[in-house]
């Protein structure tokens, strides 16, 4: 199962309404699972370089302490 390696972010079962005319009946309801949006980045923790799946809510926050490689291996 894939899990945001911060955070721990996993995919989460739920229900898509399927509904008639107005929208008032619904007419049944179908199983979806939504996951969450995972990227593969390298970041630098104590000196060393680690490549870790993060979801995008973590990327933004890696980015904003300047901890991500880029692919020139220059710390963002």
């Amino acid at each position: 199962m894939a899990r945001c390696q911060i955070c721990g972010k996993k995919p989460v079962k739920g229900n898509k309404v399927i509904r008639t005319g107005t929208g008032k009946w619904i007419k049944k309801r179908v199983s979806v699972v939504r996951k969450p949006n995972l990227q593969s980045v390298t970041i630098v923790e104590g000196g060393q370089k680690k490549k870790l799946r993060v979801c995008t809510k973590c990327l933004k926050k890696l980015k904003k302490e300047g901890k991500l490689i880029n692919s020139k291996g220059k710390v963002k």
